[in-house]
Order: C-alpha cells, then sequence, then structure tokens
C-alpha cells in the first residue's frame, strides 16, 4: 500500500529521530531525575496567544524527546519516578494547549470576522473533535514505522508487526485561510490522541517501559508529535497572511492581559446588572460574552 506524506512532515519526523538518538546518547540519570518547574510558562500572560502558543509547543517537543530518550539498561526507580513527573509536566502543557485552540477556533475567529474565513460556530452547541481519516491515520502508521527503524531507543525487532507501505513523497501544501478553521480542528484533535497516549502519573504501569510494549508506545507518541508539529506549521503559514490584513493583525497582537481586563470589566457591569434586577434573563449577546470570558480567562 502507498502512503502520501508531504515532505515537511517526513523532514519533522525525520530530525525527532535524530533528536532522539542524541538525548538517548547523552542519557544520565541524576540530569534527567531535574525536572524545571513549567508553572511561570503555563500562567505567562504578557505576550499574546499566538506566541504563548509558540512557546508551549517548543516546549512540549523539548519534554516529550527528553522525557523518551532514554536508557532502559540505566533506568531505575528514581528515574521511574522522574518519568512520572515528566508525563504530568506533558500532560498539563497539552491541556494549556487545548484551552488555547479552543479559543483560536471559538471566540478568536468569531472576533475576526473576515468574509474569506469558513467558521463553524461551535459556541452554540457541544465541542466535537474531528477524527483522523484513513490516509493521515496511515501516514503516523509510516511514520511510526520509520521511527521505529531510525531512533535507538526504540526496538528493531517490533519492525516485523508493521505491515510494508511504500512512500510517496508530495511536494508542499497548498492553504488557504478558509482552511484555517479546519487546521486548528485537526490540530486539537491531534492533542486529543497525544494526550490519550500518555497516562495520568499514578496510573503509569513499570510494563509501558518493557519491551515490545515500550517501543509501540513511545513511536505513536513521537509520530503524533510530528505531525502535530506538521499541521502546526501550516498555522503558522495563515497567521503570516492574516497579518496581512490590518483589522486582523490588530486582533492578533491583542495581549492576553488587555482581553482579560476587558472582559472582566464587562463581567462587572453584568454583576451590576444581576443585583439590580429582581430576575435576570441573559440575552444571546451576554451569553455570547460570558462563553468569551471563560475561553480567554484562563490563557
Amino acid at each position: 500500500m502507498r502512503v502520501v506524506i508531504s515532505k515537511n512532515h517526513l523532514r519533522l519526523n525525520n530530525k525527532l529521530a535524530a533528536e532522539s538518538n542524541l538525548l538517548a546518547r547523552r542519557f544520565n540519570n541524576n540530569k534527567y531525575s531535574k525536572i524545571q518547574s513549567i508553572d511561570k510558562l503555563l500562567t505567562k500572560r504578557d505576550i499574546s496567544v499566538e506566541k504563548k502558543k509558540n512557546i508551549l509547543l517548543d516546549h512540549l517537543h523539548y519534554l516529550i524527546a527528553k522525557s523518551f530518550s532514554i536508557n532502559k539498561k540505566k533506568f531505575n526507580k528514581k528515574t521511574f519516578e522522574s518519568l512520572k513527573g515528566r508525563l504530568y509536566n506533558i500532560r498539563r502543557i497539552i491541556d494549556k494547549l487545548r484551552s488555547i485552540n479552543y479559543y483560536l477556533e471559538t471566540t478568536f475567529l468569531q472576533e475576526l470576522k473576515l468574509s474569506n474565513l469558513k467558521i463553524i460556530d461551535r459556541t452554540k452547541k457541544p465541542k466535537q473533535q474531528s477524527d483522523l481519516a484513513r490516509d493521515e491515520v496511515e501516514a503516523l502508521e509510516f511514520t511510526a514505522y520509520k521511527l521505529i527503524g531510525e531512533a535507538v531507543v526504540l526496538d528493531k525487532k517490533v519492525i516485523k508487526e508493521y505491515s510494508r507501505k511504500e512512500k510517496k513523497v508530495s511536494a508542499k501544501e497548498k492553504i488557504e485561510l478558509k482552511d484555517f478553521d479546519s487546521i486548528l480542528r485537526k490540530e486539537s484533535s491531534l492533542l486529543e490522541h497525544l494526550e490519550a497516549k500518555l497516562p495520568p502519573p499514578k496510573a503509569l504501569s513499570k510494563n509501558l517501559i518493557k519491551e515490545p510494549v515500550f517501543t509501540h508506545w513511545v513511536a505513536r507518541i513521537f509520530a503524533l508529535l510530528s505531525y502535530l508539529e506538521h499541521t502546526y506549521s501550516k498555522e503558522k503559514e495563515l497567521f503570516k497572511k492574516l497579518k496581512g490584513n490590518k483589522a486582523a493583525k490588530i486582533k492578533i497582537n491583542k495581549k492576553i492581559m488587555h482581553i482579560i481586563a476587558e472582559k472582566s470589566k464587562l463581567l462587572r457591569i453584568m454583576e451590576e446588572k444581576v443585583i439590580s434586577m429582581k430576575k435576570f434573563r441573559l440575552d444571546n449577546k451576554f451569553k455570547k460574552e460570558f462563553h468569551n470570558l471563560t475561553t480567554t480567562i484562563t490563557l
């Protein structure tokens, strides 16, 4: 079976394998056990949403590559506990990224109100993630197969369990502003799949470190990460296009703290209205503003 994969996706996948090999060769139990706090990173609010998302994705890449590029022969009880702490931080970053994406999918795109953007209003119904298409699942399986063959931390014996596929490398994919919403939804779906592969620290079993489970597990985590980064590269291209629009540029560069201040002010006005009325019913405008507040206040 032939798998169609973009040149950029394949490049990111190969780069991740090479990075993992370098980290594995330098693996040290003492260094691995030192886990940096990410509290300041998660609560940083003096930058734009776009910039914060970029920083978080960079740190997600670093944490995943570092956490799973291990030397299993040196792995002991202490480093296993460190892996739990690293998983906890990875899951926290994914949760923050999902919150940011939800804001971008709903409040942000709705506020842009550009005619060439195709937007699904998810504020009117429960959010539903789009599942991965069949060709995307096949691409993920192919990249997992490639990672097993190239990453030294993964057991090459497992390769025989994967069906052999031919690859067809496609040229650079053409994307337009109307694709913004679908790209964001695809990212959210990938973040959901990635989170599902990472158990909470309390649920982490030592069996996951044993072969062949470890190889199957990590290969899929790496494959999801490289595809997420490939999809995000499309988003960055679209942000560049959006910044060519003066009105959109103002929205994009708005600081998170400014957004919060604006929504907080509105909330105070609404609270005053509640107090002044015996019976209070939210009209559609106020409902929308409440939604906007809840999607931005924790970013």
